[in-house]
């Protein structure tokens, strides 16, 4: 996706958890099977194991230094200043699978005035001459099969939300403690791949994920090649995960030769019932990037923490570092630094109050804030006059959340 300085901005978290979900893939939330039992001993058919579940995300954001042309830069999907937003609407229509020889599928809409123009990919609802998109994407959309191998190998085959980043696009059944996403996530990882994922338990420390993918945001590809990545999950004890996650593939277009590499690792650790510690460290590199004999290198380290003071109110900090080298990722060669505070006050949402045929949509309302400082070691930040550039951009916004 085009990442760009000026005024091309890229246009490019677990319910009830206080981390977020640790990679961008969104595992279905667990729902009956088709041979589950209704509750009076009869079981149910396929049909009724789909589920609909929604999410809504609105957001008011303000930008210290007032661009001029209203842009937060090198933000992702909080990228207007001083206006409201409607950052995204979703439904999710589902059927998960939970033993051997079962289908399900997942189809995941959204639509709003931030997220869909970043997360579209090339091909479904982003132009392949233009790299333009609009207000509706589909992130997902896959159908799956659990193989009765061993411990049960599921296959997902279609579009998914990408196995990399320890922040996610967010939904109903996940959503990031901040409000406002990295670096990292916004300029070192993909968003979305399509193609083929295995995912296989070897105990109950250790699960491996392997795709093989069109490319980096790409519903069709634009080169001949394939993209190929793989995850393990080591849970070392009930309070500690660590992901190591890879992906590999040639990814600029009309390019089958050069390749472009990203490793990670991501880490959770939950000291306490109240608080919880994360991180991110990932390294990306890629063939030529830059110029020819000229290699594109990108680092980036973040860390999370999460304090639930009550039941309900909780703060969240952000502390992270993005290294550009040779400016692929972001349009600038630069190193950028970002501190961000999110307070957040949880409520139930029992529509069933108001009239008991709104009981399927009993849920959760969410109110938060994000207060956030980027810094660059260059002068890349607008300010009110276009001819004036700071190292430093602060902004504050106000996050309504609504899920059933």
């Amino acid at each position: 996706m085009h990442r760009l300085l000026g005024r091309s901005v890229l246009a490019g978290v677990i319910l009830a958890s206080p981390l977020p979900v640790l990679a961008q893939d969104n595992s279905p939330a667990a729902a009956s099977a088709s041979t589950s039992s209704n509750g009076s001993g009869e079981t149910k058919a396929w049909w009724q194991t789909i589920t609909a579940n929604g999410f809504a995300s609105l957001s008011y954001g303000y930008n210290a230094n007032q661009p001029y042309d209203r842009l937060n830069q090198f933000r992702v999907f909080d990228f207007n200043d001083n206006q409201p937003q409607l950052d995204m609407a979703q439904l999710v229509i589902q059927r998960t699978v939970e033993k051997p020889n079962q289908f399900g599928f997942r189809v995941n809409m959204i639509a709003g005035s931030g997220v869909p123009e970043v997360t579209a990919a090339y091909g479904l609802f982003r132009s392949m001459q233009t790299g333009v998109a609009h207000h509706f994407d589909i992130p997902e959309l896959y159908v799956s099969y659990d193989v009765p191998l061993g411990k049960g190998l599921r296959l997902d085959v279609g579009k998914m939300a990408s196995h990399l980043g320890s922040e996610i696009i967010g939904g109903y059944d996940g959503y990031n403690d901040e409000f406002s996403r990295g670096f990292i996530f916004g300029f070192g990882v993909p968003f979305t791949y399509t193609g083929v994922k295995a995912t296989y338990a070897f105990n109950s420390k250790v699960t491996g994920i392997v795709v093989v993918v069109n490319g980096w945001d790409e519903f069709q590809r634009y080169n001949h090649g394939y993209s190929w990545g793989s995850q393990i999950t080591v849970t070392p004890t009930k309070a500690t995960t660590l992901y190591f996650n890879f992906i590999h593939g040639p990814e600029r277009p009309r390019d089958d030769r050069d390749q472009r590499s990203v490793g990670e690792i991501v880490g959770s650790w939950r000291t306490t019932p109240r608080l919880n510690l994360g991180f991110d460290a990932v390294y990306g590199h890629e063939q030529n990037g830059v110029s020819l004999g000229h290699d594109a290198i990108w680092r980036g380290l973040a860390t999370y923490v999460k304090y639930g003071f009550t039941t309900k109110f909780s703060l969240a900090f952000r502390g992270e570092i993005f290294n550009d080298s040779g400016g692929t990722r972001t349009g600038v060669d630069q190193t950028l630094q970002g501190y961000t505070f999110t307070p957040e006050y949880d409520m139930a949402a029992k529509l069933s109050d108001v009239a008991s045929w709104l009981k399927k949509l009993d849920g959760k309302f969410v109110v938060r804030g994000d207060i956030r400082l980027d810094h660059s070691n260059r002068d890349v930040f607008l300010t009110s006059d276009p001819l004036i550039f700071v190292p430093d951009q602060f902004t504050a916004a106000i996050n309504l959340i609504y899920l059933f």
